[in-house]
Parts: C-alpha cells; structure tokens; sequence
C-alpha cells in the first residue's frame, strides 16, 4: 500500500499501482497558461452549486489525441452496449408488391 496526501480528502492508502479515482459530473473550468490545458472536473452540489474534484493538467500538444482517444473508446463501448442490448434481429422477408390490378388502356 501507498500513502499520499490528497488535497480533498487528506491522506489516503493507495493498493500498488492503482490510481486515484474520481467520480465527476461535469466540467467546471478550463484554462490554458504555458502550454498546459487545466481541466477542472466537479461534481453536483446543492442547488445550483458545484463542487471542483479534480484537476488535469495536460500538455497542450496532446489535448486533441486524449480527447479523440476518450471519443473513441466512449464509441466503441457505446456500440458493444447496444450489441448486447438489442441483439441483431433477422430483417423481415418483404415480397414484391403485387402488380396494380384494374383496366388497361387499349
């Protein structure tokens, strides 16, 4: 076990090689200084209020290839969810149309 202290919760044990985790609703801020994003993460409070839970810093260079990244990865667990809630279901056979019955010009 690791021992770290954190800025919310004080000091917390770590199991070896585990990260920190984060449960987040929103995005409260985001900042850019240096050639460093800084994205503050934050949960729902009371009313209207939120409260800041995490901040990334992120080198700007790699913003766009973390956040396609995350976009993928959202897409393809999006995509094997509804594989495994709406299985593939067999097209009904459809028949030609029959043809119009009724006079024909002569």
């Amino acid at each position: 076990m690791t021992a770290v202290n954190c800025w919310y919760a004080g000091r917390v044990e770590l199991a070896d090689n585990e990260p920190l985790e984060f449960y987040v609703e929103r995005v409260a801020n985001m900042s850019h200084a240096n050639g460093v994003f800084r994205i503050t993460f934050a949960q729902q409070a009371e009313g209207d209020a939120i409260r800041p839970m995490v901040r990334l810093l992120i080198p700007a260079n790699q913003l766009s290839p973390i956040l396609q990244g995350i976009s993928n990865a959202a897409r393809d667990i999006g995509q094997q969810v509804q594989a495994r809630v709406a299985p593939a279901e067999p097209e009904p056979a459809t028949e030609p149309a029959p043809a119009p019955k009724g006079r024909t010009k002569k």
